[in-house]
């Protein structure tokens, strides 16, 4: 199974305690959001659930990090415009006022 979804800021992961140890993502709080929700068979040996757990939290934090990096750029970016816009500016001034003299 493939399913799409798009995260809004009001979207959910919440977990269910061992023994049951489920995971549910909602990418929306809206009525007709999806829902993934994810168990381990009762069977599955609890060092197997915990390596799996593992793994699909190296996985969140992999996405996670590379938000951040973005965001970072991103942020970076708009300062350093913001930067040259006041040179710029700074600049303009400095050239309008001596022309005045």
């Amino acid at each position: 199974m493939r399913a799409y979804d798009f995260w809004t800021k009001t979207g959910t992961a919440e977990s269910g305690p061992y023994p049951i140890a489920s995971l549910s993502l909602r990418p929306s709080a809206a009525a007709t959001a999806n829902e993934l929700q994810m168990m381990f068979p009762s069977a599955m040996p609890i060092e197997e659930q915990l390596a799996v757990a593992d793994r699909v939290l190296a996985g969140v934090q992999r996405w996670r990090d590379g938000i951040a990096e973005a965001a970072t750029r991103h942020r970076t970016a708009e300062d350093e415009l913001a930067a040259a816009r006041e040179e710029i500016a700074r600049l303009q001034a400095e050239r309008d006022g001596g022309d005045a003299e």
